[in-house]
């Protein structure tokens, strides 16, 4: 991301915008604007305080208060949780049918699918096919990436069943830490050897 650990998100997106408005506008702007598309965004706080999700929220908050036609995404979700991740879907699927082009770049063919009505596939920086991924299954899409059948690589259990756990959470709970965060409460998790 293209922002400064120090400054507000607010005063981030001021930065990019090619006009003269007081910052107080744009981050109410930015404000109305994070919450007519569902992307919860307090223009107040500090980038650096904020998680990775957060923080590409304020880059498309920043790009759409620049009204574009169209929008590159590169691997977007890579950094989000699964929940982040749907969000993201609503928003692009609604600026998809506000007429918006978006440019989608990902390697996880299940996104793809959802998202694309069209899908170029390249290989070594090559186009190699266009198809509509809807139509198509993970395999040929993998198939048409690779050049190749796809390999399923399957990892055989331990012998005996999963190994003594080499990592072992016990009632952890933590307050959320800003207003986009959320609360663990008693939290219980066990990783054993093998996993």
């Amino acid at each position: 991301f293209s922002l400064f650990d120090a400054l507000t998100a607010a005063e981030n997106i001021v930065l990019s915008l090619d006009e003269d408005t007081p910052i107080m506008e744009i981050a109410e702007r930015a404000r109305d604007l994070s919450q007519a598309y569902g992307l919860p965004l307090d223009p107040y706080a500090h980038v650096g305080d904020l998680s990775v999700g957060e923080r590409q929220r304020i880059e498309i908050i920043r790009c759409l208060l620049q009204k574009p036609e169209l929008i590159i995404l590169d691997e977007p979700t890579s950094v989000l949780t699964p929940q982040e991740a749907d969000k993201l879907f609503e928003t692009l699927e609604r600026l998809r049918s506000e007429g918006k082009s978006i440019l989608y770049i990902s390697h996880r063919l299940d996104e793809v699918k959802r998202l694309c009505d069209r899908a170029t596939v390249m290989r070594h920086g090559k186009v190699v096919d266009h198809c509509d991924p809807r139509q198509e299954t993970a395999a040929s899409l993998a198939r048409m990436m690779v050049g190749n059948e796809v390999q399923t690589i399957v990892r055989e259990a331990p012998e005996g069943g999963a190994g003594e756990p080499l990592l072992e959470v016990r009632g952890l709970s933590r307050e959320p830490a800003g207003p986009f965060s959320i609360r663990l409460r008693d939290i219980w998790l066990s990783v054993p050897a093998g996993q």
